[in-house]
């Protein structure tokens, strides 16, 4: 139990590092981190779905400069660790996975806020390096890596205490009150999430003054391949 929180967690941190501070090689995107968070709680599936639900979500978010941000990235692979060990506990792959989507939103806006903190911090040391008049290229390295350092424990602190909250403790109690023959239709609130993120898809091509026409071609080709 203590393996798979610490597992999901340190995964989380450099998925956090991902997202702002380091590497930036697009791990951090859901259906990525989500894929390898399953592989690591043994339900690759599940982390999959996931991920693909999630990956549009917050794709018009980019954690440029000082832009606000939810922290989504970190709430995706910390949802489907929840996703993945509540269903473990309780035998229900579709409250699981419903739930944990909601928890992703919520988790994704507490980051937010952390991450806006982290900037107030990396601001302050940013200031003190300006200000010292012996400024050396180890004081500048050792500012970078605290700063990247405070990322890595952003998602690890982040991640770990939403999937032992929720994942362990309250999501389960709130799935065993709620009747197995539901499940059918909580099923389906999941596409929720995969058509707001189409949504969003669609509002930021025509936004931009793309070709809207492509649009349909698409859905006709989907249609056709359906």
């Amino acid at each position: 139990m203590w393996l798979q929180v610490l597992a999901a967690s340190v995964w989380s941190g450099f998925v956090a590092m991902d997202t702002t501070a380091a590497l930036q090689i697009m791990i951090s995107r859901p259906v990525i981190s989500c894929s390898v968070t399953g592989l690591l709680l043994g339900n690759f599936k599940l982390g999959f779905m996931v991920g693909i639900l999630l990956e549009l979500f917050w794709v018009h978010e980019l954690p440029i400069g000082a832009a606000p941000f939810s922290e989504g990235n970190v709430g995706a692979s910390s949802a489907s660790a929840i996703a993945i060990i509540s269903y473990n506990l309780t035998g229900r792959e579709y409250p699981s996975l419903v739930f944990a989507l909601v928890l992703a939103v919520f988790i994704g806006i507490i980051g937010g806020y952390m991450v806006e903190l982290m900037r107030k911090i990396n601001s302050r040391l940013f200031t003190n390096l300006l200000n010292d008049k012996e400024l050396t290229m180890s004081r500048i390295s050792k500012a970078h890596f605290a700063g990247i350092g405070m990322a890595f424990l952003l998602g690890f602190l982040l991640s770990g205490s939403s999937i032992w909250l929720f994942g362990f403790t309250i999501l389960p109690a709130t799935i065993s009150l709620i009747p197995a023959g539901f499940d059918h239709y909580i099923q389906p609130f999941s596409n929720i999430f995969l058509g707001a993120g189409c949504g969003i898809l669609i509002f930021m091509f025509l936004k931009n003054n793309k070709k809207w026409w492509l649009i349909f071609i698409g859905l006709g080709v989907g249609l056709l391949l359906n």
